[in-house]
């Protein structure tokens, strides 16, 4: 049995759509702006065997140790950490696997920040096509010549990791960093 997970839009910027490959079809589930943490976040049908979590925390620096905390409020600079925990809720394994990530609008990855690190996510941009980190694309110049450039970290829109397998009863935790940037664009100022 295959599992995709599509998930429509950032969690900072609008509806999460859930969608497995098997079962009844998706239930779409809204995400509130980060003023509000993500445990209400988002989950798969009951009569589906997969059932998705996404958390989201805000790490923060206490006595010089590193801290997750409730992501209540967030503003630019910080760093949220998203987790998605994927849970077979059947008695029979799920095959061929694919944990999907969402990354939050106004943000952009923490390089090295995937977890588990083991199983090498793949990055997208469009929810569609994913590749090896970094992300890469080609880029024609002034000049006519073609060459390859690192795709922007707040550029990725999704991760993804293939375990293969999810036993009968078990769950997986994929995680990864995001810091929040202020995509505004600057003020002009009169003169």
């Amino acid at each position: 049995m295959a599992i995709s997970t599509l998930f429509k839009n950032g969690l900072l910027g609008g509806a999460i759509l859930l969608a497995c490959s098997f079962g009844a079809g998706a239930q779409p589930a809204t995400s509130k702006p980060v003023e509000k943490p993500v445990p209400q976040a988002a989950k798969s049908q009951a009569s589906e065997p997969v059932e998705v979590q996404l958390v989201r925390r805000k790490v923060v620096l206490v006595d010089a140790k590193e801290t997750l905390q409730d992501a209540g409020t967030a503003k630019p600079g910080e760093i949220l950490e998203e987790t998605a925990i994927y849970t077979n809720k059947s008695k029979t394994p799920i095959t061929k696997l694919e944990a999907t990530l969402p990354i939050p609008l106004n943000t952009e990855l923490v390089p090295n920040s995937a977890k588990p690190a083991t199983s090498p996510a793949r990055a997208s941009t469009d929810g569609l096509s994913f590749r090896p980190l970094p992300l890469k694309r080609k880029v024609k110049l002034a000049s006519g010549v073609e060459t390859e450039q690192l795709v922007p970290l707040n550029e990725y829109r999704f991760l993804r990791w293939y375990p293969g397998e999810l036993a009968a009863g078990k769950s997986l935790s994929y995680s990864a960093r995001f810091r929040i940037i202020d995509d505004k664009p600057a003020a002009v100022q009169a003169k």
